[in-house]
C-alpha cells in the first residue's frame, strides 16, 4: 500500500469514528478524574469558579481526537515531592506560601501562551480567585488546576486555529497597501481583553506569514499550501500533548519560580536529557524531526547500526515501527515525534523494523522494511573536535590546535560502573592535547562560545589539564555557608603551552569554571563578550529514589535539577549575573540588558567570599596588555575583522526592531536594502577569499523543518568546517601570546 492510499484510509478511520456512536472504547476518552471536591482538599468553590471555563472545552472540535489529560498518582508523588525538596534544602530555599503561588500561578500562564496570543484577560481573571491556592495544591499533589487551565488553552488554541484556518480560504484577501504593523515580541504586553482583539492579533500574524513568503516568490497557491501546513503542524504540537506533558510544564512554572536553572524532568524527559549529557543512547543511531506527519531522518550518526544497514539515509521518513524480527507493524504517521523515538530506541542487541518511505521519492512509491539491531551509538558530533591552523610569525610557522567544546558531557553511569572507555569531555581533550604535542603545536585555542556548560567535575577536570591536579579549580557554597574546594583529579599537566579561550554570551556554568581557572591562574587569556552568569551548581535527582518501592511498584516520578551550590572563583569572586569579562572583546550582536543571568527577574544577585591561596604561572597583566595591543593595531589593518564589526553591527540593529510593517512596498523596499547590504558583504568575502558563510542572512519565510534538507545539512556541515574570523583572530593572538610566554 502506498503512503497517501494509508493516509485517505487513516482519515476514513479517524472520521468514522466520530460519526458512528459505536466506535471503539479506544478511542473514546477516559472517564473523567475526581475532581478536586471529591478528593477533599481545595473544594467546591474551584469547581465553581472553573465549570464555565470547562463547559467550552467540553464543545471540542470533531476534528481531532484529542488525548485525555487527567492527573495520576504518580503526578502527585512528583509534586509533593519537589515541594519538600525546594522548600527546605534548595540552596535559594523559599516557602511554598502565597506569594511563591502567586508567582507559580503567573509563570503557568506564561508559559503556556508566552506570546499572548491565545489566552484572554477573562480566562486567567475564571481562575484568580484561586491563584493563591496554587501552593497548597503542589505542596499537597493535587494538580487538577492545572489540567483544567490546560483543558481551557487546548479549546483556545482549536478555537483561533480555526479563525486562522478561514483567513486562508480563496475567499479572503489581505490588503498589503495599507500602512499596518505586527509586534514580534508580545511577551511583557498585557494580556488581551477582546475574541476581536485577539482575532486582529492573528490576521497580523498570518499577514506577517503571508508576506514573508510573498516577499521570496512564492505564488497565492504555495503560500496558502505551506501555511495551512504550518498551523496544522502548529496546532497538533499543543493538542497532542498528554498528561505527562502538562504536569510537567506546571511542575516547571514552580521550579523555574523558584531559581532559572531548577526544572522538574518528566520521565520521557529525564531520558532525554541523560543522553544529552552523556552523548550515548540505545538506539538505531539516527537523529529524527517532524516534518509535517512524518518522523523524517535528519541524521544518520556514523558508525551506529542505521549506517551500517546501508538502507537509511537523511530525507528518509519513518512510517511504521515494529519490535522484534517478526509481529505486527505500527503505523507512526502523524505521532508525537517523543512517542516515534520511544518506539525506535531500546535495549542494546535487540531488534526493531522500521517501514521507510525513501525521501527522494513521493507518496505513490512503495515503502520498505528495514531490520535494525540496536547498539550503543555516541554522538560524536557533539563530542570536542579538532581543526588546525598554521600561521606564520617573524619567518616561522606555527601550528596552532583549535578544540571545540559545545559541552561539558559526561556519561556518568559509565564513570559509576568503573567503565574503562566512559565518554568525558576530559578524556576527548587529553587525547587531543597530546596529538598536538605530538605534531610539535606552539598553542591551543579553546573554543567554548555557545557552550551553555554541563558537568562541574567535568570542568574542574579539564583545567586540571592545563593547571596541575594540586590547585583549586573552583570553591562551591552551601546554603548552610559551608564553603568546599573542587580540585581536578589528573595527575599531571598535560598542555603547558599558550591557551586562548574564546567565550560568547551563551558560554555558561561549567564553561564560566573553565574560563575563569584560566584567567586565575594566568594561563591564557580569554577572548570574546561577557560570559552568561550561571554561578550556581545544580543535582539531577531521580525523584523515585525517595519511593517505597514495596508500597509503590516501579514509580513514575521523573527527575529534578535543582539547585545546591554557588560556585565561586578562586579570587573569592562569584560569576552569577556578571560572568565572565574577557582579557579582550570581540563584537557581539547580544543585547546584555535582555540576553543572560542578569535579565532574569528571580536570579540571584552577584557576591563573593575569601580566595583560597593560589600562584599565578604567569603575571599576566603585561603580556594581556601587549597582546591586546598587537591585536587593536591588527584589527584596524584588518579588512576581515571590519568585515565582522559592519555585520556585527548591522545584524544587531536589525535585532533591536520590536515591530514589522505589513506594507507590501515598505517591506519590499526594505528586503532589497537587505539584499544590497548581504551582497556588498559577499562581495568584500569573496575579495578576501572568505566562504559566504556569514552573520547575516537574509528571511527565506520558513519554519524550521520547512527547507530543503540536504540544503540545511550542507549549510550546516559548511559551517562546522568554515573557520570563522573571530576563530583566526584568536588564533593569531594564541601566536602573539607565545612569543610573550
Amino acid at each position: 500500500m502506498t503512503i497517501r492510499s494509508r493516509i485517505r484510509l487513516l482519515a476514513l478511520v479517524v472520521s468514522s469514528c466520530f460519526v458512528v456512536s459505536a466506535c471503539e472504547s479506544s478511542v473514546l476518552p477516559e472517564q473523567p478524574r475526581p475532581s478536586i471536591a471529591q478528593v477533599g482538599s481545595v473544594g467546591a468553590p474551584y469547581l465553581a469558579a472553573v465549570a464555565e471555563a470547562n463547559s467550552a472545552a467540553a464543545k471540542q472540535s470533531d476534528s481531532e481526537i484529542l488525548p485525555a489529560l487527567s492527573s495520576r498518582s504518580d503526578f502527585s508523588r512528583a509534586s509533593i515531592l519537589i515541594s519538600r525538596i525546594l522548600s527546605t534544602f534548595e540552596y535559594n530555599k523559599q516557602p511554598l506560601d502565597e506569594v511563591m503561588a502567586g508567582r507559580i500561578f503567573d509563570a503557568y500562564f506564561d508559559a503556556l501562551d508566552p506570546q499572548r496570543m491565545f489566552l484572554l484577560l477573562s480566562d486567567i481573571e475564571k481562575f484568580h480567585p484561586h491563584r493563591l491556592d496554587t501552593a497548597k495544591m503542589i505542596s499537597h499533589g493535587e494538580l487538577d488546576m492545572a489540567f483544567d487551565i490546560y483543558t481551557l488553552y487546548r479549546e483556545r488554541v482549536q478555537e483561533y486555529y480555526q479563525y486562522v484556518f478561514s483567513l486562508l480560504d480563496s475567499d479572503h484577501e489581505f490588503d498589503f497597501t495599507k500602512d499596518e504593523v505586527f509586534s514580534l515580541d508580545r511577551k511583557k504586553l498585557p494580556w488581551v481583553r477582546t475574541k476581536e482583539d485577539l482575532h486582529e492579533l492573528w490576521r497580523q500574524r498570518v499577514k506577517n506569514d503571508f508576506l514573508r513568503l510573498k516577499l521570496v516568490g512564492r505564488t497565492d497557491e504555495q503560500i496558502i499550501e505551506r501555511l495551512r501546513k504550518r498551523y496544522t503542524n502548529s496546532q497538533k504540537l499543543i493538542l497532542q500533548a498528554n498528561s505527562e506533558d502538562v504536569a510537567e510544564m506546571f511542575l516547571n512554572a514552580y521550579a523555574d519560580s523558584t531559581d532559572p536553572h531548577t526544572s522538574y524532568f518528566s520521565p520521557t524527559s529525564a531520558k532525554n536529557f541523560n543522553v544529552q549529557l552523556s552523548l550515548s543512547v540505545e538506539g538505531i543511531g539516527a537523529v529524527l524531526q517532524k516534518r509535517d506527519e512524518y518522523a523524517q531522518i535528519r541524521e544518520v550518526v556514523a558508525g551506529g547500526p542505521a549506517e551500517k544497514s546501508g538502507r537509511i539515509k537523511p530525507g528518509d521518513r519513518i512510517v511504521a515501527v515494529g519490535q522484534g524480527t517478526e509481529g505486527p507493524m505500527e503505523d507512526v504517521i502523524d505521532w508525537r515525534l517523543d512517542d516515534i523515538v520511544a518506539k525506535v530506541r531500546g535495549e542494546r542487541g535487540s531488534v526493531v523494523r522500521v517501514e521507510i518511505l525513501p525521501g527522494d521519492e513521493g507518496l505513490e512509491s512503495e515503502t520498505k522494511i528495514v531490520h535494525i539491531i540496536r547498539d550503543k551509538v555516541m554522538m560524536e558530533d557533539q563530542a570536542a573536535k579538532l581543526k588546525t591552523l598554521e600561521v606564520e610569525s617573524e619567518g616561522d610557522k606555527k601550528t596552532v590546535g583549535i578544540i571545540t567544546i559545545p559541552s561539558f558531557y559526561e556519561d556518568f553511569e559509565g564513570r559509576s560502573s568503573k567503565q574503562a572507555d566512559y565518554k568525558s569531555v576530559t578524556r576527548d581533550v587529553k587525547k587531543i592535547l597530546k596529538d598536538l604535542n605530538e605534531q610539535g603545536a606552539s598553542a591551543v585555542v579553546l573554543d567554548l562560545r555557545n557552550n551553555g556548560g554541563g558537568s562541574l567535575s567535568e570542568a574542574a577536570n579539564l583545567s586540571g589539564l592545563f593547571v596541575g591536579p594540586m590547585n583549586h579549580i573552583v570553591q562551591v557554597k552551601d546554603n548552610n555557608d559551608r564553603i568546599s574546594h573542587v580540585r581536578s583529579n589528573h595527575q599531571e599537566i598535560v598542555w603547558d603551552k599558550p591557551v586562548v579561550v574564546m567565550v560568547n554570551r551563551v558560554s555558561a556554568s561549567a564553561s564560566e569554571i573553565f574560563a575563569a581557572a584560566i584567567q586565575d591562574y594566568g594561563r591564557g587569556i580569554v577572548v570574546g563578550d561577557d560570559t552568561w552568569g550561571k554561578g550556581t551548581v545544580q543535582t539531577l535527582t531521580d525523584l523515585s529514589d525517595f519511593i517505597n518501592k514495596s508500597v509503590v511498584q516501579n514509580p513514575e516520578v521523573g527527575a529534578l535539577k535543582w539547585t545546591i551550590q554557588m560556585f565561586f572563583r578562586v579570587n573569592g569572586s562569584s560569576t552569577q549575573s556578571k560572568g565572565v569579562q574577557p582579557d579582550i572583546d570581540f563584537p557581539s550582536i547580544v543585547n546584555h540588558e535582555e540576553f543572560g543571568e542578569s535579565s532574569y527577574p528571580n536570579a540571584l544577585p552577584w557576591t563573593q567570599i575569601e580566595p583560597v591561596t593560589y600562584r599565578q604561572f604567569k603575571d599576566m597583566k603585561p603580556i594581556i596588555a601587549a597582546v591586546a595591543k598587537r591585536h587593536e593595531e591588527r584589527s584596524k589593518s584588518s579588512e576581515a575583522w571590519q568585515l565582522l564589526v559592519d555585520e556585527v553591527a548591522y545584524s544587531a540593529k536589525l535585532s533591536e526592531r520590536k515591530e514589522v510593517s505589513l506594507n507590501y512596498e515598505t517591506r519590499l523596499q526594505e528586503r532589497k536594502e537587505m539584499e544590497e547590504q548581504r551582497h556588498e558583504f559577499n562581495e568584500r568575502r569573496k575579495k578576501l577569499g572568505q566562504s559566504d558563510v556569514g552573520i547575516f542572512r537574509l528571511d527565506d519565510g520558513l519554519s524550521f523543518g520547512e527547507g530543503n534538507l540536504h540544503e540545511e545539512l550542507e549549510n550546516e556541515k559548511r559551517r562546522k568546517e568554515n573557520i570563522d574570523t573571530p576563530t583566526r583572530e584568536a588564533v593569531n593572538i594564541a601566536v602573539d601570546l607565545a612569543d610573550y610566554y
